[in-house]
């Protein structure tokens, strides 16, 4: 019982913390010294055991394909790729439900923080003459701009649930792909089952029936997210993320021209520093976690309970998700707890990190939903119960998947 008094206690000040507006990543690493401190590792082993997470290869290139990540995201805004993407979608000539959600999701290629607001204008542009109310339209950008968090290595929860459970990224997105796809479908049918398409126009355009102009603007879609596309394929060819990145971004600055002079710039930026600490602080939880012993007398506690191992799969994850409202920070507080006391096989982590990211979704404190909601106007109790019914439709399919293949 102790046990799960300490690590409920490191919950409560994490908690606290964010919602302070503290930063993450020096919310974790405070949360580490109290976790070890509680856990009774004297101070001198644990400031140790904090900078030696700092120095390990699983850190460092975990850092290190964060940053490149910021510098692509970077770089694609500064040169205009993503203005390019937007463009070219309003010029082809698709179903304008395809057209209203492809905005937030082709925004979402880049896990930017509060990226939700960005599409936000785009998709109140889509849908200006439709007869959406707010509500359904916080849905459509708040749901599709979330759509590639289970199948794009760019993203940090992603790759913090392949260190932690130790998969193979590939591996990982194998798993987690067919998510993606139900998350779409999912989402489009519960988004527009009780709009008659009659009642929508889609935007006109002069252009857009003509042959040549809907050639271009495919190929100017597919020229400006190449660099993102080109990752997902290295990744799936077991080349380390970091690696790809490296040659991806490498590329795209001969390809545009982009000074080395403005790459050192973004590194300088306070973004930066932020990205290396929440990195840090969160692989320091974990190891701290482990280092203190915590991890084996918390899950002893567990076991002692009687808490069936699928429960504790699906609740700790969704739990840590809705509290914090960030998928790292759900990630690194859950997976360690998760992993001690369920074999970290395929079908375990996509269960448990798909529990996490709808606990995220579903978090009243997610930036991307407050932004979204007060861009539109929106009430924001009934933006939220229009969460529920497909987060447990959801849920619902990834346990049916997860019984059939585990």
């Amino acid at each position: 019982m102790l046990p799960l008094l300490k690590i409920l206690l490191v919950f409560t000040l994490i908690i606290f913390m964010l919602r302070k507006k503290i930063g993450l990543g020096t919310t974790m690493m405070v949360s580490s010294l109290l976790l070890g401190a509680l856990f009774g590792m004297t101070l001198i082993p644990l400031v140790k055991q904090m900078v030696l997470t700092l120095v390990t290869p699983d850190t460092l290139e975990l850092i290190t394909a964060l940053v490149l990540i910021m510098i692509l995201e970077s770089i694609m805004r500064q040169t205009g790729m993503l203005r390019s993407m937007t463009e070219s979608l309003f010029q082809l000539p698709w179903n304008f439900r395809i057209l209203t959600v492809s905005i937030p999701a082709i925004i979402g290629f880049l896990p930017s923080a509060g990226g939700a607001r960005f599409s936000a204008p785009l998709v109140g542009q889509a849908t200006s003459e439709m007869p959406y109310q707010a509500e359904h339209k916080v849905l459509i950008n708040y749901w599709f701009r979330h759509i590639w968090e289970y199948s794009l290595p760019m993203y940090p929860g992603v790759l913090l649930a392949s260190h932690f459970s130790g998969l193979a990224i590939s591996t990982l997105l194998l798993w987690l792909f067919p998510i993606s796809i139900l998350w779409a479908l999912l989402g489009y049918w519960y988004i527009f089952r009780n709009y008659e398409k009659k009642d929508e126009l889609r935007p006109t355009s002069e252009d857009v029936n003509s042959d040549h102009h809907t050639g271009s603007s495919l190929i100017a879609l597919l020229l400006n997210t190449w660099p993102l596309w080109a990752t997902v394929v290295l990744v799936f060819a077991n080349i380390s993320i970091a690696l790809a990145l490296c040659g991806i971004l490498l590329v795209l600055m001969i390809q545009k021209r982009y000074p080395l002079l403005q790459v050192a710039k973004t590194l300088v930026e306070p973004l930066t520093l932020r990205i290396i600490i929440l990195t840090w602080g969160t692989m320091a939880f974990k190891d701290v976690l482990e280092a203190s012993g915590a991890v084996q007398q918390i899950s002893s506690a567990i076991v002692d309970f009687g808490v069936p191992t699928l429960l504790l799969v699906t609740i700790l994850p969704l739990m840590a998700g809705m509290l914090t409202g960030i998928v790292q920070a759900c990630i690194g507080v859950a997976f360690p707890l998760v992993l001690a006391v369920a074999h970290p096989s395929p079908a375990i982590v996509m269960l448990a990190y798909v529990s996490g990211v709808l606990g995220v979704m579903l978090s009243p404190v997610h930036l991307c939903l407050i932004l979204t909601v007060e861009y539109f106007k929106a009430d924001f109790v009934r933006s939220y119960k229009l969460l529920f019914a497909p987060c447990l439709l959801l849920m619902v399919m990834t346990m049916a998947i997860f019984q059939v293949f585990h």
